[in-house]
């Protein structure tokens, strides 16, 4: 599966349904996205580290903008989302920032160390878990950091956009 950065927000138009075809006509077999967010579901036998150029390729040259894309397997998914560390409360939101790597995480990690009461940040390996209050994800100061970190290459999905991709595949 892709997990796409920045689709349909910032002035970045993807349609899926252009998406889903341009996948398709590059002979990805099941392909399926989810929500308009840049979650795409394909069958490919080809190694995701090779797989991620190919699509940031296509995808930058069909709609014009420097895609970066993360390619992992679904299990692997599962796995991450059922590890979430944080208690769930109806006034929090649960979020998984997918990483490049490692140390891009601990990177971060380290970096919102002394976070206040209610954003919460815990590295596993490439991903970060990240609990922050609703009506405060911009406005935080781990929101505040994911924005200015550019070099890095992050992308963050729900929870529940998490089980709607683990319900879909």
């Amino acid at each position: 599966m892709a997990l796409l950065r920045g689709v349909n927000v910032g002035g970045v138009k993807v349609p899926m349904a252009e998406l889903r075809a341009l996948l398709e006509g590059a002979e990805f077999g099941a392909v399926a996205t989810v929500l308009a967010s840049g979650n795409v579901l394909f069958d490919t036998d080809d190694d995701p580290a090779s797989v991620a150029p190919r699509l940031e390729q296509l995808v930058g040259e069909r709609f014009g903008y420097s895609a970066r894309i993360l390619v992992l397997p679904l299990a692997e998914v599962e796995r991450v989302a059922a590890a979430y560390p944080f208690d769930r409360f109806d006034d929090q939101h649960a979020y998984v920032v997918f990483t490049d790597g490692p140390r891009t995480a601990s990177a971060l990690a380290s970096a919102a160390a002394d976070l206040p009461p209610g954003d919460e940040v815990r590295a596993d390996g490439a991903v970060l878990y990240w609990s922050v209050a609703k009506g405060s994800t911009l406005d935080s100061p781990f929101g505040k950091l994911l924005g200015k970190r550019r070099a890095e290459f992050t992308t963050t999905r729900n929870l529940r956009t998490l089980a709607k991709i683990l319900a879909a595949g």
